[in-house]
């Protein structure tokens, strides 16, 4: 324990440094030092105006080891000089004036005064997917006693465009207390000086101030409500918060505009600052991966079938990508690129749609009696929600091998199972040991790691089985499971019990196909359960003669209906597709 004190003790003593950008362009220094992936940044101004920055309000900081901000670097923005923020913490009033203050109205709103010396940043963005976060620290020396007076330093983090609910454009702040959000408030209570602080009320106290989120507060004074400095290396603030992440729901590749800023209130005194993390504001389920993400080998003379889908990813709805072939093989003349709708690929037709479940592309290759080394096929694919805006769009590729003989060969494999599918397996022809297996995709499959495993597969399916040996070979092939009486025989699942398949009549389920709410009517009806391709209940509603399922957030794939009335229960396949424009639910 010692040990570990003396090693660490230094590590927390340190000071952070500050390094102002004045004089540097205000789009390339937050390109390079708040963005992050997922997003496009543009229109970008400080204190309303483009081009270098002229006053010493912002800039970055180093954390030099100091761990209670619990960020390495980043950007620092305050109501006043920058050079303020350095600890040690040895003063309770600590401010340095700027010439030319910037006044922000629009701060007016969240402020318990006048609105003094503001630091502002402003931006419009478009994102990649429906969420979008950036991570922040809020420091002043308005702690610990002016908590709850007309001093009260403010900072807020305006977002303005489409509410992803209603799609009316509206405004609200993304720096809330987390947890605070309610019907009656759903923009939660906005993190400020009246806010976040130590719970203790000062000897007098105004409106609107919270005493019950200390949590999320350091103190950086002495204790009490009028505690004056500590002289603590790392920051001169007298308190801040925790770090936090101001977080906001969007609508994917439309644009929007942050505003962030910080304002003194009532007096140009007792600076404030906002630590902006590096590169935190992004948006972090960006990343798009396709299943096949290895190199697969295709003999020469024969045809490969490559599976072709997204990575699963709940902000996404799969859609069109577009292909570029590179390698040192050549399309048209090495191989034939076709896709399942039987389009022969080329540069003048090169794009596909994945957002159905059993997509694949078929790579043909003519037999060379002359065939000597091996070649490469590179297909680079391009998928993105944002069709307006390409310089965002994720790319990922799939690789070929092009080889005179196999060095890993699976067998493409039928299974027919009665009502339920207890075990499924992949054949190996060859291949030299060990291998690694993958199931594509993982539904009801215990052990999608292994060549073999025990399943719980219900309903007729497909999967892809991909082998890999320790050199690199690998090879894919299509396991077919075939359920010979399904919907047929309640066989061993006692949850299939005196269901009726037959008579449409009695049950109604509209609008068919449906986008996000689905309509089920039926005499006598009182609840009706809705259950994965694996038998995961994952939607439940109760009614009376009629309800409704919210289907808006459920992924692609086959669905099990079950609706219980009166005289019994009815059973019916519900399929979820999805595409980058709509989202579709067909009843069969």
């Amino acid at each position: 324990m010692f040990l570990c004190f003396v090693a660490s003790s230094p590590i927390a003593a340190q000071n952070i440094t500050v390094a102002s950008a004045q004089g540097q362009n205000i789009n390339s220094f937050v390109q390079s030092n708040l963005v992050g992936g997922g997003v496009l940044v543009y229109n970008v101004k400080f204190n309303n105006a483009t081009g270098n920055i002229t006053t010493p309000q912002i800039g970055t900081f180093n954390a030099n080891g100091y761990t209670l901000l619990r960020m390495t670097d980043g950007v620092l923005m305050t109501t006043g000089n920058i050079n303020v923020a350095p600890g040690p913490n040895n003063s309770g009033s600590q401010s340095q004036s700027v010439t030319g203050y910037y006044s922000d109205q629009q701060m007016s709103s969240v402020a318990s005064g006048t609105i003094n010396g503001c630091s502002t940043l402003d931006f419009d963005f478009v994102s990649i997917s429906p969420f979008i976060t950036v991570n922040y620290c809020f420091g002043s020396e308005e702690y610990p006693e002016y908590v709850c007076s007309n001093f009260n330093d403010v900072f807020a983090f305006f977002i303005t465009g489409p509410d992803p609910v209603t799609n009316q454009t509206r405004t609200w702040n993304m720096a809330k207390i987390p947890g605070t959000a309610t019907a009656a408030n759903p923009d939660g209570i906005a993190v400020a000086v009246n806010s976040v602080n130590q719970g203790v009320a000062p000897s007098s106290s105004g409106t609107n101030c919270y005493y019950n989120y200390s949590q999320y507060y350091v103190i950086n004074h002495q204790p009490g409500a009028n505690g004056g400095p500590n002289n603590a290396q790392g920051v001169q603030y007298d308190g801040f918060t925790q770090k936090l992440s101001a977080s906001a729901n969007v609508v994917p590749c439309e644009q929007y505009h942050m505003h962030i800023s910080i304002c003194n209130v009532g007096d140009n005194s007792y600076d404030s600052g906002v630590f902006l993390e590096m590169n935190s504001f992004n948006s972090p389920s960006a990343r798009i991966n396709l299943s096949n993400d290895g190199v697969d080998t295709v003999v020469n003379g024969t045809t490969k079938i490559m599976p072709l889908s997204v990575a699963d990813n709940e902000y996404y709805s799969y859609g069109l990508t577009d292909i570029s072939f590179g390698g040192t093989a050549v399309n048209g003349e090495d191989y034939y690129c076709i896709d399942s709708g039987g389009d022969t690929l080329s540069i003048f037709n090169h794009v596909v749609n994945i957002s159905n479940p059993g997509h694949h592309l078929k790579i043909y290759v003519p037999y060379r009696y002359n065939f000597t080394e091996p070649k490469t096929i590179e297909l680079a694919m391009v998928t993105s929600l944002c069709q307006s805006h390409p310089e965002m769009n994720t790319r990922d590729t799939l690789r070929l091998i092009i080889v005179g003989e196999d060095m890993v060969r699976l067998r493409d494999t039928v299974i027919r199972c009665e009502d339920t599918c207890r075990e499924v397996a992949v054949e190996v022809e060859y291949a030299t040991r060990p291998l690694t297996f993958r199931w594509v995709p993982q539904t009801g499959i215990d052990f999608p790691t292994r060549q073999r495993s025990s399943a719980c597969i219900y309903t007729t399916s497909q999967y892809h089985v991909i082998a890999t040996d320790d050199l690199g070979h690998r090879d894919t092939a299509t396991v077919d499971i075939i359920i010979e009486n399904e919907g047929d025989d309640p066989g061993d699942d006692p949850g299939q019990e005196g269901i009726n398949n037959n008579d449409n009549n009695a049950l109604r389920i509209y609008p068919n196909p449906a986008d996000e709410h689905l309509t089920i009517e039926a005499s006598g009806l009182k609840r009706a359960e809705l259950y994965s391709a694996n038998g995961q209940l994952v939607l439940a509603a109760d009614g009376n003669d009629r309800l409704t399922l919210d289907t808006s957030k459920l992924a692609a794939g086959i669905y099990t209906l079950r609706a219980f009335t009166a005289s019994g229960q009815y059973s019916r396949k519900l399929i979820t597709a999805e595409n980058q424009y709509s989202r579709t639910v067909i009843i069969e």
